[in-house]
């Protein structure tokens, strides 16, 4: 199976960003600006607990941690974390893809994705799981991409899925609860290997044909077509 998602140099310029410094800097000047308006009828943004707010905001890209981290100090605050995970992140990925001058270097990438996930984010763990599974280290790709499958993040939670269908044995009961969780996010390639799974059937999952098509209506109609046609091909 081939995951989507980023390989180390002696010259990386990795340890000359002092990460913690560069994030105190950064929240200081996000956490000094005055909090966006609260909407009329809108309930009080910083009430809202810390773990929760940090699990809505795992999969957050960074322009959306930003602007989250705008609405209110307490937010600011509580999302210190993950915009430290997203430096993290970003470093980890020119260390995997090589570029902006840094060389290609798979063990860096590991390091920045692992230091990332701790501290919460969802991509870090997908990224983690990539490399992991990539050096046939399934477990340890299975575990990360379970961490960011529970915290809601759909790539997560259909590399979750496709890792169950790999399995010795294969579990499709687990792979086909996990797709159904991506497509119902509008993961594509979870619901064509959904729609697979419930034609195929496997395991406690029966064939169903009827339920194969109606996972990829929620496709986009070129996929739609395509499939829906092949499964009927496929009938019998």
């Amino acid at each position: 199976m081939k995951h989507p998602t980023w390989p180390r140099t002696s010259s990386s310029p990795f340890s000359s960003l002092p990460f913690s410094n560069r994030s105190e800097f950064f929240t200081t000047r996000l956490c000094a600006r005055p909090p966006l308006p609260s909407p009329p009828g809108a309930g009080d943004f910083s009430a809202l607990p810390y773990d929760v707010l940090a699990k809505i905001a795992a999969s957050f890209d960074d322009p959306n941690l930003r602007a989250a981290s705008l609405v209110c100090r307490a937010w600011c605050e509580a999302l210190r974390p993950l915009r430290e995970a997203m430096a993290l992140l970003l470093w980890g990925k020119r260390f995997k893809h090589g570029h902006r001058g840094v060389g290609p270097n798979p063990d860096r990438a590991l390091d920045s994705f692992i230091k990332a996930a701790a501290r919460g984010s969802a991509l870090a763990m997908v990224d983690a799981g990539l490399i992991y599974w990539e050096r046939g280290e399934k477990p340890k790709a299975m575990e990360f991409y379970h961490k960011a499958a529970e915290l809601g993040n759909p790539s997560a939670q259909c590399n979750l899925g496709l890792s169950y269908l790999q399995a010795e044995p294969p579990n499709t009961e687990l792979a086909v609860k996990w797709l159904h969780k991506a497509s119902v996010c509008g993961n594509v390639r979870a619901q064509y290997q959904l729609a697979l799974c419930l034609h195929r059937g496997g395991g406690r999952v029966r064939s169903n044909l009827k339920e194969a098509v109606g996972a990829l209506s929620i496709s986009s109609p070129l996929l739609i077509m395509s499939e829906a046609v092949n499964l009927f091909f496929q009938r019998g």
